[in-house]
């Protein structure tokens, strides 16, 4: 009988027939795949899987749904509990350390037990942490800990930080855990005393930023330190460019607006009556762009707002007012209540 033998940076069988295929290792006495390897040593990318359908969980379990704040507007949209309703579901609200220090976690904590009873989601718990505050993890731990199932599951939208979670839970210095979607191939798991905690292969979530860029490019993109409010004063008909991929225009009336954004991204203002010609002129106007385009109008309701954009970032608004976004093609675009404050 041949041995199956693991990345240990995606879980990916380690295969050395195919170099096109998952898994593809010049020998399989070495311990990452060649994509892990060139990702992991020379920042370089190859293809990764992403899965769309929702994996078998063993009956004994306790299944972790893991959301990076990043994605909030999408933490209830993955219906796990009617694939298998007989199972414990705990929401796990990751990257906490991303919001701003003056957040308050509280009313965020009773924003989402909310959605959750209304949308009538079963859950055990809702928590929110961060994988990289050893405080967190500890308690996180001794909480995994204190069920009677034996099986751990991580699941959750690609970039959510599954992997980040497993390897602080686990001490294991292999598994990969970079913002690159479709990274973990297959489950990686590990026994801890009665528990065996499993890292699942990312859900894929579609009008994510990885589906227009390069990792290159979106990597740089993607919030990786507390995010800093940048407040711009709009008038009416002024848009703001966020790089060459969105724009965000006041149709209405005078309008302050607060961007939560990676400190690196480009942001400048313009005008409405310019975005055709910015777009026409995208590769000589700006250093990040896509292909296609589309638009969007929004009527903001009397209250705070929040648009979200994708996986990059965020911007508050009061209304009333009424605003036009030109995006991506396809981009994951949401409006609702500001999630925080």
């Amino acid at each position: 009988m041949s041995t199956i033998i693991k990345c240990k940076g995606c879980g990916a069988t380690l295969q050395t027939e195919d170099p096109k295929k998952v898994g593809y290792a010049k020998s399989l006495e070495h311990d990452y795949c060649t994509s892990c390897f060139k990702l992991m040593h020379y920042g370089e990318v190859e293809s990764h899987f992403h899965p769309e359908d929702l994996p078998s969980f063993n009956q004994d379990a306790v299944v972790f749904m893991v959301s990076s704040v990043m994605h909030l507007d999408m933490l209830f949209e993955y219906p796990v509990h009617r694939y298998d309703p007989n199972l414990k579901y705990v929401y796990l609200i990751n990257q906490i350390d991303l919001l701003p220090e003056s957040t308050n976690k509280d009313y965020l904590l009773e924003q989402m037990i909310k959605k959750a009873n209304d949308r009538k989601i079963p859950y055990v718990d809702i928590i929110m942490m961060s994988a990289i505050n050893p405080f967190d993890v500890e308690n996180l731990y001794q909480y995994m800990m204190s069920f009677k199932e034996k099986n751990i599951y991580l699941i959750g939208v690609q970039n959510s930080g599954k992997t980040t979670i497993f390897k602080a839970l686990t001490k294991d210095l292999h598994a990969l855990s970079f913002s690159k979607a479709g990274l973990t191939q297959e489950a990686l798991m590990k026994q801890i005393g009665n528990h065996v905690i499993w890292d699942m292969p990312g859900l894929y979530q579609a009008g994510y930023i990885h589906q227009f860029l390069p990792y290159e490019t979106y990597k740089k993109l993607i919030p990786t330190k507390t995010l800093h409010p940048k407040i711009y004063q709009m008038k009416k008909h002024q848009t703001l460019w966020i790089e060459g991929l969105i724009s965000v225009s006041i149709k209405q009336k005078d309008q302050s607006v607060v961007l939560y954004l990676h400190q690196d991204v480009h942001i400048h203002k313009s005008n409405i009556e310019r975005i055709k010609a910015l777009i026409e002129q995208r590769a000589t106007m700006f250093k990040v762009y896509v292909d296609q385009y589309e638009e969007k109008s929004f009527r903001i309701p009397e209250g705070k707002m929040q648009i979200t954009f994708a996986d990059i970032g965020f911007l508050h608004i009061d209304g009333p007012n009424n605003i036009s976004i030109t995006y991506p093609k396809g981009m994951h675009i949401t409006l609702t209540e500001a999630l925080f404050k």
